[in-house]
């Protein structure tokens, strides 16, 4: 069920289960979605975006009467951690692996407000009213990525995979000596093509062959730049994957990362 409120789009996954959807920033391909969980009066947000974004969704929440206390975060990057600043105090849930993120976005005075209450090291379960959400970390995107397992049903994959909000795929962004373990995070997602993939950005297809094919396209993208000893062009990294993703400007920035 979808409706619009407060200039983003809700709807209700299940019971209980929000997403709430945004449009893109200015000068992005990109839309932003929110997953929220609720127990009674209150309720667990899966990253928090930009701080306009968290506003509304509290604003949302506060109308019905329930407050957002914790947070999980998939990993540390600014556009899914400065929403912080628009909410209460909260839990913060996320990767042991923080540091590395913080040390990029956050002014070294400010980066105690975003370290995680609870960090993750190893796998770590745990129930939130009547979901049982298990968190992973996986190392792709960013050093710090964790998945989100919510009742054996839905995987939250952050970054790993990034979609316009009509569904076209966005270039996979990470630093050229990092693609290696990009292209295993890659790989170990293959084997929960029985989910329902939820994505910090865009709509995803939920067909398994089709979220196959789409994973199998970024790994053969970064494999083109990872195998070769030159620089190569954006059209010969893409050469043979069968996609032409959105953002190719991004192409450039993965040799300056």
């Amino acid at each position: 069920m979808y409706r619009e409120e407060l200039g983003m789009i809700v709807k209700e996954m299940e019971k209980n289960f929000y997403r709430f959807i945004f449009g893109p920033r200015k000068k992005t391909k990109f839309g932003y979605n929110f997953y929220v969980l609720v127990d009674g009066n209150q309720a667990l947000m899966i990253d928090t975006g930009f701080r306009e974004h968290a506003s509304e969704v509290k604003e949302y929440l506060a109308h019905k009467g329930i407050t957002i206390t914790k947070v999980i975060f998939t990993h540390f990057h600014l556009d899914h951690i400065n929403g912080l600043n628009a909410l209460d105090k909260v839990d913060i849930i996320g990767s042991d692996f923080y540091q590395e993120a913080l040390d990029i976005y956050v002014d070294k005075e400010k980066q105690s407000f975003y370290q995680p209450t609870i960090s993750i090291h190893d796998d770590y379960e745990f129930e939130f009213g009547g979901f049982r959400i298990k968190l992973m970390k996986s190392p792709g995107h960013a050093q710090c990525s964790m998945l989100t397992f919510i009742n054996d049903k839905y995987l939250h994959v952050g970054d790993e995979l990034m979609f316009s909000n009509e569904g076209l795929s966005v270039i996979p962004l990470v630093g050229k000596t990092k693609i290696k373990r990009q292209l295993n995070s890659l790989e170990n997602l293959k084997n929960y093509a029985q989910y329902i993939i939820l994505t910090s950005h865009g709509e995803t297809n939920q067909d398994s062959n089709e979220l196959l094919k789409q994973i199998d396209h970024r790994i053969k993208y970064l494999r083109a730049i990872d195998e070769s000893q030159e620089k190569i062009s954006f059209e010969q990294a893409i050469e043979g994957t069968g996609i032409d993703f959105l953002h190719p400007e991004w192409h450039e920035t993965i040799y300056e990362l």
